[in-house]
């Protein structure tokens, strides 16, 4: 495993590498309060079912993000890091806001994606995502930390994973600061205004999604909607929530036996 970091403009993108298999996975996180620098040794660890036939690179987001930047500008970082890198031909697999940038990606450089998955994510936003996201940028806009990261907990993760972690939630609860809470908003506000409906299928890869019918920022109609558009595989769990890609045992497996076909 290793970090590093890519220059865009006036900042950089960090990236996790991890894995020694031929074939490239561009895996692109979801929307965080304090990103992914320094997390590496626990991403892979969580992945390790991918090493051996993949090298995986996990994408956050640029470091300094402008007020301005739209879903469409993130995917474009994460062509220009990939280029960068010499990377012509990769499998996608993007979780939540991810799952939105690997659309964007993949319609944008067809010749670039293989194949695509997509969890806990949509095409177009949907009424609760809109209001969740109101929640979100109104908490970070205090900069009260405690209070944005718990407020996210309690939507993303179920019930039941936050009891078996409860004894951790304190110390996580404090992760983060002000300037963070000001990045937040800058990825948040275009969640809002995300739609790709009509262009959808114009992907032709073969796409997988996955999701939750219990996803409390979604909603299950985010999964069900983009598979229709696509004509594409779905399955849906029922007992966790928008984090469903942390939570359920199975969900690599279920990725990697799509990655084979």
């Amino acid at each position: 495993m290793r970090e590093f970091k890519i220059a865009l403009d006036n900042t950089y993108m960090n990236i996790i590498e991890f894995g020694h298999g031929k074939k490239v996975l561009t895996m692109i996180a979801g929307i965080s309060l304090a990103g992914l620098e320094g997390s590496g040794e626990g991403v892979a660890a969580a992945y390790s079912a991918f090493a051996d036939e993949y090298t995986v690179y996990l994408f956050d987001r640029r470091k300094v993000v402008p007020a301005d930047f739209s879903i469409r500008d993130m995917a474009n970082d994460v062509y220009l890091c990939l280029k960068e890198m010499g990377i012509t031909s990769t499998d996608v697999y993007g979780v939540s806001q991810g799952g939105m940038i690997g659309q964007c990606l993949t319609l944008a450089h067809p010749e670039l994606v293989n194949k695509l998955v997509i969890c806990s994510s949509m095409c177009k936003a949907t009424p609760l995502i809109k209001e969740i996201v109101e929640r979100w940028m109104g908490a970070a806009k205090e900069h009260d930390v405690v209070k944005m990261n718990r407020m996210f907990f309690k939507d993303v993760y179920s019930e039941a994973f936050l009891d078996a972690v409860k004894d951790m939630l304190p110390e996580l609860e404090k992760v983060g600061t002000a300037e963070d809470c000001d990045r937040f908003q800058n990825l948040a506000r275009p969640i809002s205004a995300f739609d790709i409906y009509d262009v959808l299928p114009e992907i032709t890869c073969p796409v997988f999604v996955l999701g939750d019918m219990n996803d409390k920022v979604i909603g299950p109609e985010g999964s069900t909607e983009m598979a229709e558009r696509l004509g594409c595989e779905i399955y849906l769990y029922d007992t966790y929530s928008h984090a469903v890609y942390d939570e359920a045992a199975d969900i690599k497996e279920r990725i990697l036996e799509f990655l084979r076909k």
